[in-house]
């Protein structure tokens, strides 16, 4: 139950961020990544000479497609229509692609629709727009923008819109009005994905993960069926494609006989977008596009995701299509834009190469490949992480490798520093000066940021995001948390502070970056006394916390969990939450107005991610810092990246802090008697300031916590004494520290 509670926290969290970069949609997408694990297994084959590599099963023989290039469909949103917010993308009778956008007026909501006309490779492309008028009818009931235009396979036009009551309407097309369809008992629920079918029968799919189809004429049920995520959905003529409720299969259901037919094995483990053509059917997700017939029995990889933009975990694809030998995604960022994947012509031949490297694979850098390459289109990036490295078993293993090769002169250009020994680094003289490069951006980044990277008036490194630990409570004197000898004598006091199902892992993480102690001296010897002192607080707040045996969540404290909700459901009144982004308060002010608290940061810690850095014996640094400028520039500063962190820019920050969110409002409680809303502009106002005026660093090296996250569990749950444990990662630690 309270990994459900946490989902739909999340779950507000993602919408929120929609919302505010004027996408309408759901980015529930980022819930199910999260919520569900990402190891898929891969269909990757081994490259060839060839350009295309036939799978050959006994059904179909697919190609896999290479040197494919990712292309920007330039934006519909220009100066004079920038309060426009999109509200769907479709492909028309015609198979053009129509961008349909609302903007609300003092009269009500008035519907655009953008028609693309694509010239050539793309550079000359422009968008033929018209205003909707057969909706002008509904324009004053329409609520929060929340209209949904879409053509049937029927080819008439419809719009779904949700009024100011909460209720769901759809409306048919009648020449240059509208007529709703009356009779629809649409279940209640946040979201759901509208289809008609050939034969006019309405398809409805909603986050309760269950298919209905009603007949049109009187609005009646005709069936219903599980079904996994809603987004999924995809209609082709009478034809209904969907996801189970596993993600194992993908539901193919006949609306004409009302039958199912054969399942299409999937086993994606993530969220994905469907697309049905002819008798092909296609998936993409973040690994990459896949294929099979409609008769087939399972998907087969014919795209592989690269660098490409939907190579993130955290992208909001929001539609897919196919068209010939082109594919087009429309994503969920920068209001809803759209980019094609197509051949590669002579003129995309790329004549310079640039190598980036980071221990894991990272969004933010992800991202910004994507939109590098579609700048420069004379660069190709190679994207290299430690997750790939032959042979590499723990982390300090991957670092090795890395290291190897930068003293062999065969390193990356640019490194992805989170996780590595960067002090070492610095003294080993392997990181350039970066200042050169921030000469222009310097007056507009975080001076608290800027200063604590500055070592003799030089910065070798740079994050590009950067979290906040903050502090709920309720009623306490801030004295019962100020030191985690405290902490543990005010948990044991009253059984327990946090309540909530953490993990020894989530707490052993929560207070070693919440309360870090100095294991590590200057001369690089160990402290045992220290390591000592925290392993046994620690062990004491486990016991007084009521933590009996591991579990797994989904998410780190670092990277955004917490059991925030337990301040409705449980009775904790202390909290330790890592705020990882502008929009991410969500509803968790009104949780603490309702619990009487107060959110405070930690003493101006932050913890910094994406970190930069420039590898001084690259070949290539020219190219190297056009990539560091590109990094910092305000274009990509303000791009938002779900739990990345906060942009290091002051003016993306300001913006963020004028945001208000208040008229969003989430039921709780038991039997959802109780209403939260969202944050308020002061509320928005209170997190960036103290976003803004953090100033104490904290690294993170990742063979470090390593080491103390694999023995310290041991000692937890009794597997180990303390002697032993201490013993044991002082041994470990010191040996690491003298290989770097």
């Amino acid at each position: 139950m309270k990994a459900k509670k946490y989902i739909l926290y999340l779950l507000c969290t993602i919408l929120c961020s929609c919302l505010f970069f004027g996408c309408d949609r759901n980015k529930e997408q980022q819930k199910e990544k999260v919520e569900e694990n990402h190891n898929i297994e891969s269909n990757d084959i081994e490259d060839s000479e060839i350009t295309k590599t036939p799978i050959i099963t006994e059904e179909v023989i697919n190609e896999v497609l290479e040197n494919y290039k990712e292309k920007s469909i330039p934006s519909v949103y220009t100066g004079n229509n920038k309060k426009e917010r999109y509200c769907n993308v479709i492909l028309n009778e015609n198979k053009e692609i129509e961008y349909y956008t609302v903007v609300k007026e003092e009269d009500g909501h008035y519907v655009w629709k953008y028609t693309l006309i694509e010239n050539g490779e793309g550079s000359n492309d422009i968008w033929e727009r018209e205003a909707v008028l057969w909706l002008d009818g509904i324009k004053k009931k329409i609520s929060y923008s929340r209209v949904t235009v879409f053509l049937g396979e029927d080819l008439n036009e419809y719009a779904l819109y949700i009024d100011d009551k909460e209720q769901p309407h759809i409306v048919k097309r009648n020449g240059d009005s509208c007529t709703e369809i009356l009779g629809l008992d649409l279940r209640q629920t946040d979201f759901r994905e509208i289809a008609v079918l050939k034969n006019g029968n309405i398809v409805s799919a909603d986050m309760g993960k269950e298919c209905f189809i009603y007949r049109q004429e009187d609005g009646s049920l005709i069936t219903s069926f599980p079904c996994g995520w809603y987004e999924s959905l995809c209609v082709k003529g009478n034809q209904i494609y969907i996801i189970d409720q596993t993600n194992s299969y993908l539901q193919h259901y006949d609306a004409e006989q009302q039958e199912f037919k054969t399942a299409i094995e999937a086993s994606f483990n993530t969220s994905i977008r469907i697309a049905a053509r002819e008798d092909d059917v296609y998936t993409c997700c973040f690994k990459g596009i896949y294929h099979t017939k409609e008769s087939g029995k399972e998907f087969q990889k014919v795209l592989d995701a690269k660098t490409y933009h939907f190579a993130k975990k955290t992208a909001i694809l929001l539609k897919f299509f196919v068209r010939d030998n082109t594919f087009y995604i429309v994503y969920g960022e920068d209001g809803g834009i759209i980019k094609k994947y197509v051949p590669a012509g002579q003129e995309d031949k790329a004549d310079k190469f640039l190598t980036i490297y980071s221990l894991k694979n990272n969004d933010v850098i992800l991202d910004m490949i994507s939109e590098f390459q579609t700048k420069y289109l004379d660069t190709e990036i190679v994207y290299e992480t430690g997750e790939g490295s032959e042979g590499s078993i723990t982390i300090a293993d991957r670092i090795r490798v890395l290291n190897a090769r930068i003293l062999a002169g065969d390193g990356p250009d640019v490194l992805v520093l989170d996780g590595l020994p960067m002090e070492s680094y610095i003294k080993k003289g392997i990181l350039s000066d970066l200042t050169p490069a921030l000469e222009q951006r310097k007056k507009e980044l975080l001076p608290t940021i800027l200063s604590s990277y500055t070592i003799e008036n030089k910065i070798y490194m740079l994050p590009l995001r950067f979290s906040v630990p903050i502090f709920v409570f309720s009623g306490e004197n801030s004295e019962v948390y100020s030191t985690l000898e405290a902490l543990v004598e005010y948990s044991e006091e009253n059984d327990g502070v946090m309540q909530g199902g953490y993990s020894y892992s989530d707490l052993l993480e929560m207070l070693y970056y919440n309360y870090r102690p100095e294991i590590i001296l200057e001369d690089n010897t160990i402290n045992k006394e220290n390591l000592k002192d925290f392993l046994e607080q620690t062990k004491r707040f486990c016991k007084s916390e009521g933590i009996s045996e591991t579990t797994d969540h989904l998410l780190t404290y670092l990277e955004g969990y917490s059991n925030g909700n337990d301040l409705i459901y449980g009775k904790a009144n202390f909290l330790m939450i890592n705020m990882n982004g502008g929009v991410e308060l969500g509803y968790l002010p009104s949780l603490i107005e309702y619990k009487n608290g107060e959110m405070v940061g930690n003493n101006g810690i932050f913890f910094p991610s994406t970190i930069l850095g420039i590898n001084s014996l690259s070949k290539k640094k020219e190219l190297a810092y056009l990539f560091f400028e590109f990094a910092i520039s305000y274009e990509i500063q303000k791009r938002l990246i779900d739990l990345s962190g906060y942009q290091i820019d002051t003016k993306v920050l300001d913006k963020f802090a004028q945001i208000d969110l208040s008229h969003i409002t989430n039921s709780g409680g038991d039997n959802g008697e109780l209403i939260f809303r969202w944050f308020t502009k002061e509320e928005s106002q209170q997190m960036i300031q103290i976003a803004k005026e953090v100033h104490t660093l904290f690294t993170v090296d990742a063979s470090v916590w390593q080491i103390i996250q694999e023995e310290a569990i041991k000692y937890l749950k009794d597997q180990k004494t303390l002697e032993e444990c201490v013993d044991t990662i002082a041994n470990r630690i010191q040996l690491y520290l003298y290989e770097q």
